[in-house]
């Protein structure tokens, strides 16, 4: 339980929660920004990940000397630039699959929380648009969700093996769209039952709880 008294998670989602209630979000609206919000994530994950590896490539030498013992006979300069060739193309499909992975994801909203407008968050919409302009769309109108999002996984930003660390989000925000995914409508059941037609502003508050609060999955804890 111990995510659970993190001060970042509930700073995330106090920022979260103070400006969906506010802004008064739909439920479509949440979903939408906790897709915007694990995509970001996703990208800044690998973004990360690609700086550190570039960046510390020669203080880092020694580690991958552990794994492999020939690179001790190849230049600390050579070894940089190897690296970095290796890191910058890797993280470009990393940042690609996540795009697609997410886009697929979309296309599932644009069915089942279509929102305005719809030329962009329609079922006929988000299919035929170009992807980033959603993107940038949602980003200007769910930016509190996504600082939230980010502040709660700070640490993931600074791990240590920086490699696994472009792969994250599959152990953690991916997974927890597909637990969201599936509660949704029983959460939404519950709060319609207590709150009656007002149910839309708790049931969110509710979820972003969950969202941030509840303890995550993290395999890679110890990288």
């Amino acid at each position: 339980m111990k995510k659970l008294f993190h001060p970042a998670s509930w700073i995330g989602f106090a920022t979260a929660s103070a400006f969906a209630v506010a802004q008064r979000w739909s439920l479509q609206e949440f979903c939408w920004s906790i897709w915007v919000a694990g995509l970001i994530y996703s990208w800044v994950c690998v973004f990360t990940a690609v700086i550190k590896i570039v960046l510390t490539a020669q203080s880092s030498k020694k580690e991958y000397e552990k794994r492999l013992p020939a690179l001790k006979s190849v230049n600390p300069n050579i070894f940089s630039v190897g690296i970095s060739l290796i890191a910058v193309p890797a993280g470009f499909i990393a940042f690609r699959l996540y795009s697609y992975l997410f886009g697929f994801y979309g296309l599932f909203l644009s069915v089942f929380a279509e929102m305005e407008p719809f030329s962009l968050f329609g079922r006929n919409g988000f299919i035929n648009s170009d992807f980033y302009t959603p993107v940038i769309y949602l980003l200007i109108l769910f930016w509190p969700m996504v600082l939230g999002v980010l502040i709660a996984h700070i640490e993931d930003f600074f791990r240590k093996n920086t490699w696994r660390q472009a792969f994250l989000p599959f152990h953690s925000e991916i997974i927890r769209i597909h637990i969201f995914t599936v509660v949704l409508p029983f959460v939404t059941l519950i709060a319609w039952f207590l709150f009656g037609e007002a149910y839309q502003q708790p049931t969110i508050v509710l979820l972003l709880g969950l969202f941030y609060l509840f303890p995550a999955r993290r395999p890679l804890a110890s990288s």
